[in-house]
């Protein structure tokens, strides 16, 4: 990777030369190139490596003044390059404030649905979470999941480096974050059998035309929330093949049912191309981003609850759980 990065580089400078009003246009074709963490690194190797290159041209001797006109251009491409590298860096950040925040509101919203008073027993609190987490589901998304992963990670570190991971008093935040990520887990679960079910009916089939068929019939009827994880989970299963989905075959590996799968992950990519996809994840999209829309403003009127409570002296920052708790009812 780092030695990709490094070619890269060397290309995207000789890109940029003379190139100034399309500066921001090509740049911006390698965005990962310079989020990356050995962006900063490989910079560094470039200008030690201009230096060495002005020092054998001395050696050589040629002018300076001749050197430094060559390298002039490098130098100045490079200290744009860093400076569109820290914009970029600054987008991220804010667009990772923008998501951390939705995602605390769908945690805060199932946190919600838990602390209902109206809820008397465990069984009744158990199935007003189960009807919750279903209708939430379309907000399961790859990137909610991985925010999961990580909190909780993160929490565990800091407790952990505190020397309070098991204490009752300080994990409570963890305990909550670990219920929510297996309750989210057990309904992605739930979608994904539902879809390898789908597969394994296709695979069934005797011919190639057969699968294909089936496949077309299948998407054809297949609900807008079923469409990308339907995809993903084709696209996981390929991967998990390795070189085998790139043609780099091995005879101990290769067979019937790997062919069929190959097969699969190809019709797939035909029958359902990116815009296809879009098309008929519309709806689901739609919903999932109302209902963001919904929990970002319903986060904005608790905080000026909260504020207008602070300012009345109806809001004791010592029991910030019972006003919560009165909030929701």
């Amino acid at each position: 990777l780092l030695m990709a990065e490094r070619a890269r580089l060397n290309i995207l400078v000789k890109e940029l030369k003379g190139q100034d009003d399309r500066f921001g246009d090509i740049a911006s074709e390698y965005k990962d190139l310079l989020l990356s963490d050995n962006f900063i690194p490989i910079v560094k190797e470039y200008l030690n490596s201009m230096i060495e290159r002005d020092l054998e041209a001395k050696r050589r001797g040629e002018e300076v003044d001749g050197i430094n006109e060559r390298h002039q251009e490098e130098r100045e491409i490079i200290t744009k390059l860093i400076q569109y590298a820290q914009v970029l860096l600054k987008q991220v950040r804010a667009l990772g404030a923008e998501l951390e925040a939705s995602h605390l509101e769908v945690i805060r919203s199932i946190c919600h649905v838990a602390m209902d008073p109206s809820h008397t027993t465990e069984e009744e609190t158990s199935m007003a979470l189960t009807d919750a987490v279903q209708d939430m589901r379309p907000m399961f998304d790859d990137s909610f999941v991985a925010y999961l992963k990580y909190a909780v990670a993160e929490e565990e570190a800091k407790l952990a480096r505190a020397g309070v991971l098991d204490d009752p008093e300080y994990n409570r935040w963890l305990f909550v974050l670990k219920v929510i990520q297996e309750g989210v887990y057990k309904e992605l679960s739930k979608s994904i059998n539902r879809l390898l079910e789908h597969i394994w009916y296709i695979l069934r089939m005797e011919s190639k035309s057969e699968r294909r068929m089936l496949l077309e019939k299948l998407v054809d009827v297949m609900p807008t929330l079923d469409v990308r994880p339907f995809v993903n989970v084709v696209d996981n299963i390929a991967a998990s093949l390795g070189g085998a989905r790139r043609g780099e075959f091995d005879a101990d590996v290769v067979g019937d049912m790997t062919n069929k799968l190959l097969q699969l992950k190809r019709d797939v990519n035909e029958v359902l191309p990116p815009d296809r996809v879009k098309e008929m994840s519309r709806d689901a999209d739609e919903w999932a981003d109302g209902q963001r829309k919904r929990l970002m403003e319903a986060r904005d009127t608790t905080r000026k609850r909260l504020a207008n409570a602070a300012e009345t002296d109806a809001y004791d920052p010592d029991e910030p759980g019972r006003g919560e708790i009165e909030r929701m009812t």
